[in-house]
């Protein structure tokens, strides 16, 4: 397995240290999780020794995924998940399920009506991958990660809402993955899932929109360091200013692919890492100051 970095610098977040990686650690036991620089939609690629799980696949209108992967020696995945139809989070699906051997799609169940959602099922049939819709409380183990299915229990018909939300960690480092779920659907997730949704890392809801990340939430997941994905100067004004200031009020870093663009956690599933695509003196004072 073949890891990409864009920059030689790797930052270890450890109390109030910020220092490079033991010089012992190597690609053999590290977890690789890109968050792909995709504006204005989501991309994520978590890349284990053994196991390899893309969520969601960027937007309909851009083509740097299949790319992406293939720069980085991915040669074939375990998983896909696409969170919800909307085409900025399904929008390259195809092209993936036509470049890689893919074992197993999940999709949320709920339906649009766009011609990309009708690509990608196509693509689907196509691929001859397994297919299915995943709800709360499964659980399983692909290769090196265990994921938790958090949301959603059953669709709602809001397609944002009934977002797959998954819990996915790497020996004791977690990540959260939420896609597009709001309020409600977050609101669901505390409610039913609060013993399983603490984790190291948080992706940020709906891009940093107001609709999510709301402080019950946010105090239940307690991350280390969030993270989110949007467009530079994007039409929405994601990230909101109401969700970065209730995050960092809360004392947790936040880093987003506007600014920074590809960012890289990497793990031994002890410590973890981060690494930018561009670098700044943001990105360090911050890690620094967590």
């Amino acid at each position: 397995m073949k890891y990409y970095f864009m920059v030689t610098a790797l930052l270890l977040i450890s109390g109030c240290q910020t220092t490079e990686p033991p010089s012992d650690i190597t690609q053999d036991n590290l977890l690789a999780v890109h968050y792909i620089d995709v504006g204005q939609g989501d991309a994520t690629l978590f890349e284990a020794p053994e196991g390899t799980i893309l969520i969601d696949t960027g937007r309909h209108d851009r083509e740097e995924v299949v790319p992406y992967l293939q720069k980085a020696g991915i040669e074939e995945i375990d998983l896909v998940i696409g969170t919800h139809p909307h085409a900025d989070h399904i929008g390259q699906m195809e092209e993936v399920l036509a470049s890689f051997p893919v074992d197993e799609v999940w999709m949320s169940g709920g339906e649009h009506t766009t011609a990309t959602f009708e690509r990608t099922l196509d693509a689907i049939i196509e691929s001859e991958a397994n297919y299915h819709e995943p709800r709360r409380g499964e659980e399983y183990v692909i290769g090196d990660l265990s994921v938790d299915v958090l949301h959603p229990d059953e669709l709602t018909g809001d397609l944002n809402e009934d977002s797959v939300s998954v819990r996915i960690s790497y020996d004791s480092i977690s990540f959260i993955v939420t896609g597009d779920a709001e309020e409600e659907g977050e609101a669901a997730m505390v409610k039913e899932s609060r013993e399983q949704l603490h984790a190291d890392i948080l992706k940020l809801g709906h891009h940093g929109s107001s609709t999510s990340t709301n402080p019950d939430f946010l105090s239940a997941v307690a991350p280390e360091v969030a993270l989110y994905s949007a467009g530079r100067a994007n039409e929405y004004g994601h990230p909101h200013d109401e969700v970065i200031e209730r995050v960092e009020e809360a004392g947790i870093p936040v880093f987003g692919t506007p600014e920074h663009g590809t960012i890289l956690v990497v793990t031994d599933g002890e410590e973890y890492w981060l690494e930018a695509e561009h670098e700044n003196e943001e990105l360090q004072e911050a890690l620094e100051a967590s």
